[in-house]
């Protein structure tokens, strides 16, 4: 009976752990000190929790389309804030601007520009600062 309590302990505190360690900071996978800016065709969107995201087809400096992934928020969060998922149309031409990936074509999303120019944060709130972008895509 103890050996078996102590068994189901171990694997308890072993899942827990693993699972607890699969969730990442944003600082582990971003440079929130560089902001990027990149545009091109929305080729995925996935509305989820713990994170949303999207994927874009992005043509690089020689023409030759790169997929580049779009990391946000979790999208309970992003609904109670007003955020129009609804107006994300896979094959739309887009912006994405946001913190760069430390991995390549990665990008945290901060603000977003739709087809008919309107721009979006996931808080749904104004953007006070704009630090300089680097520039992908188009």
């Amino acid at each position: 009976m103890k050996r078996s309590l102590l068994v189901g302990l171990v694997l308890v505190t072993v899942l827990s752990g693993r699972t607890a360690s699969a969730h990442h900071s944003t600082a582990v996978n971003f440079d929130s000190s560089k902001e990027i800016t990149v545009s091109g065709v929305l080729t995925e969107a996935k509305w989820m929790n713990p994170h949303s995201r999207f994927r874009l087809s992005v043509k690089n400096a020689q023409g030759k389309a790169e997929e580049w992934l779009v990391e946000m928020g979790a999208l309970n969060t992003m609904k109670r804030a007003g955020f129009p998922i609804e107006r994300f149309v896979i094959g739309d031409e887009i912006t994405m601007i946001g913190a760069a990936g430390r991995r390549d074509r990665a990008i945290l999303l901060r603000e977003t520009v739709l087809k008919d120019g309107t721009h979006l944060t996931p808080d749904m709130r104004p953007r006070t600062a704009n630090p300089a972008r680097e520039v992908s895509g188009g």
